[in-house]
Order: C-alpha cells, then structure tokens, then sequence
C-alpha cells in the first residue's frame, strides 16, 4: 500500500486568534525593549507562544505499513501500531480532551489505542484518513488473527 500524507488542516477561528496574538506579542515585545530583564522575558514568552501556534503548521499525519505516524509540530513525533488502535471517534469542537493533538480546526479525528490513550488530529481530508486509517487496522488484526 502506497504511504500517503496528510497534511493539517485550519479553522478560521485558528486563523483569527493567530494574527492578533502575533500583533499582541510585537507589542509586547517592543514594549518590553525599555528594559534589558522584561526583554529577555518577553523574548522567551515570544518563543513559547510561536511554538505552539506555529507548530500545527508544519504537522502531518501519514499511515506507513504498520504504523501510523503523526508529527505533532517541529520537534513532537508519535508511532501507534495499527494492532494497539482500539477505535476512531469523528468530532466536532474546538477543543481536544487528548494532550498530544495535531489539531488547529473543529473537525478532527481522535484515535484511541492502547488501554486509555487517545490522540486528536485534524487534517485536510479526514474522510480519507479515517478510510485508510479503518482498512488498516482491519487488516493488521486479521493477519494477526490468522497468525494465532
């Protein structure tokens, strides 16, 4: 089976809330540069803030031959073995229950392995990710079921 990549998918609402939060933290920034301690602070904060609004951006979810890989980000990466996934669940809202999420619009896809883990993703055709997600794990637990 060919490994196809999904790329994230965004929400006006994350669109809305990154560009103000961006103007906000230039102003800050040029703000704090009165003083060398709250430059530094605000530089850090600046940091962290662009990290996690700019890391959906560059997140992917692909379904390699036994795994499911997602990258949460620049740094964040997580393979989930097709015979550990338990179930999808297809969602709507804005928040996510899960801690790791690849997640910047409403409609999102969590997928459930192991006992009580759950990942949250959001990308561009979660119609055709959950499809290949199903077909997968279909056919990992049947070829385990004939190896038993």
């Amino acid at each position: 089976m060919e490994n196809r990549i999904f790329k994230p998918r965004y929400d006006k609402v994350y669109l809305w809330t990154l560009l103000p939060t961006l103007a906000l933290l230039a102003v800050g920034t040029a703000f704090a540069a009165l003083d060398a301690v709250g430059l530094v602070i605000m530089l850090a904060t600046d940091i962290l803030s662009l990290y996690f609004f700019l890391s959906p951006l560059v997140g992917y979810v692909e379904p390699r031959e036994n795994t499911v890989f997602i990258k949460f980000g620049f740094f964040l990466k997580k393979e989930i073995p097709y015979e550990k996934i338990r179930g999808f669940e297809k969602k709507r809202q804005f928040y996510s229950e899960s801690m790791l999420a690849l997640k910047s619009a409403m409609e999102h896809i969590d997928i459930k392995y192991n006992s009580f883990d759950v990942v949250s993703v959001s990308v561009t055709d979660n119609d055709g990710l959950l499809k290949e997600l199903e077909s997968r794990v279909a056919e990992a637990k049947q070829t385990k079921n004939n190896l038993a």
